[in-house]
């Protein structure tokens, strides 16, 4: 599989068959976290994933920090997401079609408009490891890799 990042769904891919992994939150956490994700083509001897996450209606994914280079697409919905940067926080929304890159270490917050969210992300993290998720204060609760993504969706049933 090729390294570049690309965020075009493949030729004859239909959104609707997707099969999707669903992830909450927990005591640990005080936000609403409802999403899932779907894997669409991988690679972890090379370190390449390319993924679909679906968020619920103003639901987060967790807090985190990304280990690799990621290219994202906001397939359908807003996104709106908080980075947290040394010396400031941001705030943005992306409407359906934004195509951006995100940094090797950013750590952001990531919440689905009042319509949910899709987005298709493409991400290069050559020792496998996608992100860490955070607390609050930046500490690591847990670190995500490829393969995880990928055991998990075999496990889905056909």
């Amino acid at each position: 599989m090729d390294t570049t990042l690309n965020t075009d769904l493949p030729a004859g891919f239909n959104l609707a068959n997707a099969k999707w992994v669903r992830f909450g939150g927990g005591p640990k956490f005080d936000y609403p976290i409802d999403y899932a994700v779907s894997v669409v083509d991988a690679d972890p001897a090379v370190g390449r994933i390319d993924f679909l996450a679906r968020w619920e209606p103003r639901s987060y994914c967790h807090f985190h920090r990304h280990l690799g280079s990621t290219a994202a697409f906001v397939v359908q919905g807003e996104q709106h997401i908080t980075e947290t940067r040394e010396l400031e926080t941001v705030t943005k929304v992306r409407q359906a079609g934004f195509r951006g890159q995100v940094p090797d270490g950013e750590t952001h917050m990531e919440c689905a408009g009042p319509e949910g969210l899709t987005m298709l992300f493409s991400t290069h993290a050559p020792d496998g490891r996608l992100f860490e998720v955070l607390d609050r204060d930046g500490n690591v609760l847990a670190a995500a890799t490829i393969t995880e993504f990928v055991d998990k969706m075999h496990t889905l049933a056909p």
